[in-house]
């Protein structure tokens, strides 16, 4: 008899405001006594600016609450658990969105530019809102000769308002990316619906600026302060202008005077800065072609492809050190194929071909880089992807690096061979087989799973952080072992594209954080959910430039209808925002080998009704390669 209870039973989620919702359950199965219940809401989506915390509520032993305090506009995944004294049991989980709250900032006063018969130019500011977001900003004018008073929510289109005699009406609805653009009212336009009517020569006027926060279905609106016109608002007293534009001769001219003089002034410094670099420029290349390989001061890690040179005097010839570490191959075991190129990668072209080791032939990968021709940048960028390389050992799920060889002019870097990269394979798979969609089997599609949670784990386990993580940078052997590819010197691809990493990128880089191992598990999700759709792009209905706003305003990847909920909830935890609320790459190994193991069905290629595959979209994933 199992002691620890079973997970809790029918979670259901209603009367969902901004900051409340009724939660409530049954008990599960179990025949222990429960302590008590625990329910986490983990922030999947957030239209806040800041860091939502994820608030986690326990109960001695009742089956419903209301809870408060959660965020406006926030899609939580919850989760609850129930516990005894033996244990906590496995997870219920519901997702519970919030309704949008009214803007937590109000929107400040109209700066006027300028007033002009019957018009008047103001210059406005962009509100924050944290409860929602911002999709638009309204104009309000009203007529201060009236001292009316304002009724917020009767604002009307300004036929309406002269229809109900009243001294104010909504002038112009801007989109938010016009805020900071100075604004015209009265110039007999219409913006959004409303008609933003010419004003009234002699008449006192007062602006008001609302912010507008919609989605689904609910729409909050904030003004300016209505209430204190003497402190808020900018009254203006719009009065007919003599329309002189007439300019003084005398002013033209110093002008004129002014802008030559300044122009030759820079057209002096743009010819004196132009000299000064090119003589450091050859002091620098006589200076590089004493050491043309030596690197100053031992080179550190921080990141794939990132390097730290430390302060030193003596310099080393890190070429030599990092020829040591490896097999240095002799050229005549070594055969080259020159028309079957497999790919091109940073520094040269990669081609198969074969390497004789112990008697045996081995098929190979050879990357060809010409070494004497590389300049000193590239030279050292390569040198780094080359120790990277060194670093990564050997690992059956992962490209292992064989060896170099060595001319006068070409570096030989030999790489294991795989027959083709895991989008390939997964698209190839998608055949319509009696019954089926997809000539793969499910337990194919964990083992591929698991093998690149293995070889990632490695990697994490030598603090090398990838980066680049996705389906076409996984080789498959033809013993279908999944190899980890795309770092180092061990990434390659089509001559005349280069892949576009953007949809498997995690949250936080869009912020401007560095990468680190938790953001290689967020990609991992994404090649996760790549594999289950037989290589569907993600986020292929987003074009490509609003995809990283989309995933910090939380867009997530769906769930199919053939994949279970505790799959997809695998998913969902490896794209928590909270770094230390995703999984480690050794815990994915653990809970993909039990769904693997499962007698309930995780993941089913079997068609149904309505089935349709998701669509791959090449451009929205490779960018044609620029050359120079």
């Amino acid at each position: 008899m199992f002691l620890v209870p079973g997970p809790p039973q029918d979670l259901e989620v209603s009367n969902v405001t901004d900051t409340t919702a009724f939660i409530s359950w049954k008990p599960p199965k179990s025949f222990v006594d429960i302590d008590y219940y625990e329910i986490k809401a983990n922030v999947l989506h957030t239209f806040a600016g800041y860091d939502v915390t994820s608030p986690v509520y326990r109960f001695s032993n009742n089956t419903f609450e209301t809870e408060r305090n959660f965020q406006p506009g926030t899609k939580y995944n919850l989760t609850l658990r129930a516990a005894s004294k033996f244990g906590k049991s496995a997870v219920a989980f519901r997702i519970l969105e919030t309704a949008i709250g009214f803007p937590d900032n109000i929107p400040s006063t109209p700066n006027v530019l300028k007033r002009h018969g019957k018009i008047m130019i103001i210059q406005l500011s962009p509100v924050v809102n944290n409860n929602g977001p911002v999709s638009a900003y309204r104009i309000v004018v009203v007529n201060e000769n009236m001292n009316p008073i304002l009724q917020v929510d009767n604002f009307k289109s300004y036929k309406d308002a002269m229809a109900e005699e009243a001294n104010y009406y909504i002038a112009a609805e801007i989109e938010p990316q016009d805020i900071l653009k100075n604004f015209t009212v009265g110039d007999g336009k219409t913006y959004g619906s409303y008609y933003n009517a010419p004003l009234q020569p002699n008449t006192i006027y007062r602006v008001l600026l609302g912010v507008v926060s919609r989605y689904l279905n609910v729409t909050r609106v904030v003004y300016s302060n209505t209430t204190d016109p003497s402190n808020t608002f900018v009254t203006v007293s719009i009065m007919p202008a003599p329309e002189s534009d007439d300019e003084s001769p005398a002013l033209i001219i110093g002008l004129s005077v002014a802008i030559g003089l300044l122009s030759f002034l820079l057209i002096l410094g743009i010819v004196g800065f132009f000299l000064l670099t090119r003589r450091i420029s050859n002091r620098r290349r006589r200076l590089t072609d004493v050491q043309e390989l030596s690197i100053q001061g031992p080179i550190i890690e921080v990141e794939n492809s990132g390097y730290i040179p430390e302060d030193e005097i003596i310099p080393i010839n890190h070429y030599h050190d990092l020829k040591q570490q490896v097999w240095s191959i002799p050229q005549t075991l070594i055969k080259f194929e020159p028309t079957n190129l497999l790919g091109s990668g940073k520094f040269g072209r990669v081609n198969s071909g074969t390497v004789r080791k112990d008697s045996n032939l081995i098929q190979v990968a050879i990357y060809t880089i010409p070494d004497r021709k590389l300049g000193h940048e590239n030279k050292r960028a390569m040198l780094k992807d080359l120790d990277l390389l060194i670093r990564s050992r050997q690992h059956c799920n992962i490209l292992n690096l064989i060896g170099t060889c060595e001319t006068p002019d070409t570096l030989f870097v030999v790489l294991e061979y795989a027959s083709t990269n895991l989008k390939d394979l997964l698209l190839g798979s998608r055949d319509a087989l009696p019954g089926r969609f997809s000539n793969m089997q499910e337990s194919q599609a964990f083992d591929i799973s698991i093998g690149i949670a293995k070889g990632m784990h490695h990697l994490q386990s030598l603090r090398i952080v990838h980066r680049q993580l996705c389906a076409r940078n996984v080789l498959i052997t033809n013993d279908f072992l999944p190899k980890v590819s795309g770092y180092g010197l061990a990434q390659y691809c089509n001559p005349n594209m280069v892949p576009d990493y953007t949809r498997w990128t995690a949250a936080e880089i869009f912020r401007g954080h560095q990468h680190v191992s938790k953001s290689d598990v967020w990609s991992f999700a994404c090649l996760v959910w790549e594999i289950c759709v037989l290589g569907g792009t993600p986020y292929s209905s987003v074009p490509n430039n609003e995809i990283p706003e989309r995933i910090v305003r939380g867009l997530r990847l769906v769930q199919m209808r053939y994949f279970s909920d505790e799959l997809y909830q695998l998913m969902l935890n490896c794209w928590q925002l909270d770094l230390d609320e995703r999984p480690t790459f050794q815990d994915l190994i653990e809970t993909l080998t039990v769904i693997k193991g499962d007698s309930n069905s995780h993941l089913n290629f079997n068609v149904y009704p309505e089935f349709q595959y998701e669509q791959f979209y090449p451009n929205m994933e490779m960018a044609a390669r620029t050359f120079h």
